[in-house]
Order: structure tokens, then C-alpha cells, then sequence
């Protein structure tokens, strides 16, 4: 039996109620964003050398605090937080946070980042919500109900993936299109390559604007999760480099290579994604 075919009449109530109470503080989140990037906050390296700003730690914040009114048992991974040092152990259930994702393109004055939150259980990604700051579109899904698309001025639309297109469409990364990831784009055929950041790449797949997302290399959970629940809800499917569904709750919550496909049935009319 399918994970949607099994769920409960009370799992997809949560799941509605878990959407609605988090959309406004997701909005609340990329407004504070906007304010502090208008102000000019500063920006300076963490130990692992990527990039934080006074706009991701407030965010963080912010997102925590709304998890924990909506779901008060919740265990919850925030990026910020783990860069501190506060990473709880991987568990069944819990949420992961990337409060600005795309911190480096946000401050170099670019468009292209976005705020994520994601629910796990059992190591599959059952929901999520995804904001881009700039224009307050909002995407968000969740397993068994569905997804949709709501700018800033509330209308709210139902998307899906579509079927693999001729040519396909590519979304690449902006700032990390490496050799592998090239090579795959090389190898199919025609390819339409359309350079995006952030995980706004999935948000193009999940709505059908794009047709795959190809990437080589190490990101962590909390960059995928939201966007990933949101992809999965809208019909699509992501796979690691051993054409198995992507999981979440690994060691450190770092993340591998991963094939993101608006069409599941893709794989077979794409170049094979593998571990090189």
C-alpha cells in the first residue's frame, strides 16, 4: 500500500492545520529578511566557511518559535542552530530549518534565495512550505493533500509537475555547477539549461516550469526538505545516486547526490545519474 494510499483521515487534517498555521509566519519571516537586507546587515563566515547574516539567526528564530506554538513536542533542526553546536540526534518525526537559504546570493543583492521549513517522519519529507522574500510567493505541500502556489496578495493556485517535456528544461545550481553536474546536462540531449538558486529549483519543478535538477556534491537537509515535500506533494520524485528514493535523518544530516525529476517515469529517457 502507497504512504498516501495508508494515511489517516487525521494525518491530513494535522497536515492542513500545520499548513495554515505556519503560512503567516513564513511571510512574517521574509518580511523581517526584507527589513534587515534594507538596512544593510552584515554579513560574516561561520566555522564551515559559508556565509550567515543577522536576517538568517532572526528568521531562525522566528520559524522555531511558530513550530513549537503549532507542534510543542516537536524536535526541530535549524541550521543556524547547528552551526552553534546545537544539533539534536536523528529521530522519527522532527522539522528542519533553513531560515535563508541562498544567504551568499541575498547578500550580494541577488534575488534568488528563499526560506524553508520541512517535516520528516520516518525518513520521508510529508510537508513543507517555501517562501521567496522578494515577491512573498509562497509554495507549500504536503503528502496526501496536494500543493500550491500564493503570492503575496493571497490568490492561491493548485500546481503539479508535468510529463517529461521535448527538450527537457535543467535546473542547475547558480554558484556550484561542477564537472558531474555539467557532463549529466551535456549528456541529455537538446537540454534547456536554466541556472536558478536556492531550493526556488524545486518550486520550478514542483509547478511545471522545469523538467530535472541534477546535483553532484554535499548539501545539508534543511537545504532540501521543504522544497522536496513540496516537489513529492505535486506529483514529482527525487532519488540519490543509486536511483533510490531520497531519505532524510542521515548522520549529520548531510545530504548526497540527488536527481530531482518533475515526471517519476523521467529516469528511464534521462542520462543515468550516478555516483562518479
Amino acid at each position: 500500500m502507497s504512504p498516501i494510499a495508508s494515511m489517516s483521515l487525521t494525518d491530513s487534517l494535522d497536515y492542513a492545520r500545520l499548513l495554515e498555521a505556519l503560512s503567516p509566519a513564513m511571510r512574517e519571516a521574509g518580511h523581517l529578511i526584507e527589513q534587515l537586507k534594507a538596512a544593510g546587515c552584515e554579513a560574516r563566515d561561520k566555522a564551515d566557511k559559508t556565509v550567515v547574516t543577522e536576517a538568517d539567526e532572526a528568521a531562525e528564530r522566528l520559524l522555531e518559535a511558530a513550530i513549537r506554538s503549532a507542534d510543542p513536542d516537536s524536535v526541530i533542526v535549524g541550521e543556524e542552530a547547528s552551526a552553534a553546536g546545537i544539533q539534536p540526534d536523528t529521530c522519527a518525526r522532527f522539522w528542519l530549518i533553513d531560515p535563508l537559504d541562498g544567504t551568499r546570493d541575498f547578500v550580494e543583492g541577488g534575488a534568488d534565495y528563499s526560506v524553508n521549513i520541512g517535516l520528516i517522519e520516518d525518513g520521508e519529507p510529508v510537508l513543507g512550505l517555501v517562501l521567496h522574500p522578494p515577491s512573498q510567493t509562497l509554495w507549500t505541500g504536503a503528502r496526501g493533500l496536494g500543493a500550491w502556489k500564493e503570492i503575496e496578495s493571497g490568490a492561491r493556485d493548485a500546481i503539479a509537475t508535468r510529463p517529461l517535456a521535448h527538450p527537457p528544461v535543467i535546473v542547475t545550481s547558480r554558484s556550484h555547477l561542477d564537472a558531474k553536474t555539467k557532463a549529466w546536462v551535456d549528456a541529455t540531449p537538446g537540454a534547456v539549461v536554466r541556472p536558478s538558486g536556492s531550493s526556488l529549483k524545486f518550486c520550478l519543478l514542483a509547478e511545471g516550469a522545469a523538467d530535472a535538477y541534477p546535483r553532484y556534491g554535499n548539501t545539508s537537509e534543511w537545504d532540501t526538505a521543504a522544497a522536496h515535500a513540496i516537489l513529492l506533494a505535486a506529483g514529482g520524485s527525487m532519488v540519490d545516486s543509486a536511483a533510490q528514493p531520497f531519505r532524510y535523518g542521515k548522520p549529520k544530516y548531510l545530504n548526497g547526490s540527488f536527481l530531482a525529476l518533475g515526471d517519476p517515469a523521467a529516469t528511464a529517457r534521462l542520462p543515468v545519474f550516478a555516483a562518479v
